[in-house]
């Protein structure tokens, strides 16, 4: 199971419909700020599958509980659905696909 923390509580659809088209459980809860690294570190620590999501108004992490130093996947919120497809695919232990491109930072 993973668990997903959102400071931006739309992406709570895409996420969930993602991870039932994988058929892998997941938890969603809600926080009322908070960074998506700091939130994916958090989840991550406390999934039973060690995989965390945290996802703030711009971007969608995710983080291994193994390695929270930095993000597994990390993209622009847009791409909540693929990214946590991908998320669904690591615990399902299924091959990666349509990964979605980092997000470009601004300059």
């Amino acid at each position: 199971m993973v668990h997903a923390l959102l400071a931006d509580p739309d992406v709570s659809r895409s996420i969930a419909a993602a991870f039932e088209e994988e058929g892998v459980p997941v938890t969603i809860a809600h926080e009322a700020e908070g960074e998506a690294l700091t939130l994916a570190r958090r989840a991550a620590a406390s999934a039973p599958g060690l995989v965390g999501i945290g996802a703030d108004g711009t971007t969608i992490i995710v983080v291994l509980a193994a390695a929270p130093g930095r993000a597994y996947l990390e993209a622009d919120i847009a791409d909540a659905r693929a990214v946590a497809r991908s998320a669904a695919r690591i615990i399902a232990r299924r091959p990666l696909v349509d990964l979605p491109r980092p997000p470009v930072e601004a300059s």
